[in-house]
């Protein structure tokens, strides 16, 4: 999956969930991984779209390599838009 000139990263992924009938809804599995890290004293928060590239790759929409490309290239552009950046 390539982004396009006109799409933003989030924008491919909203729409291959949306494809694929995948929601951001975060699964019992997700919610203990939570849990298990908060008590491990760490504090991981996933946006939708973070959370919509779990569930694809769940899913077996996305391989392991195309889900982590695209959170880097996700996170690369949340981090472009930020002020001051």
């Amino acid at each position: 999956m390539t982004q396009t000139a006109t799409g933003s990263v989030a924008n491919q992924v909203r729409k291959l969930a949306k494809d694929h009938r995948v929601t951001a809804e975060p699964d019992d599995m997700s919610r203990m991984a939570v849990l298990i890290t908060r008590m491990a004293g760490d504090v991981v928060e996933l946006d939708g779209v973070e959370q919509l590239l779990v569930n694809l790759k769940k899913k077996g929409v996305l391989s392991k390599s195309e889900t982590l490309a695209l959170q880097g290239r996700y996170l690369q552009e949340r981090r472009a838009k930020k002020p001051g950046a």
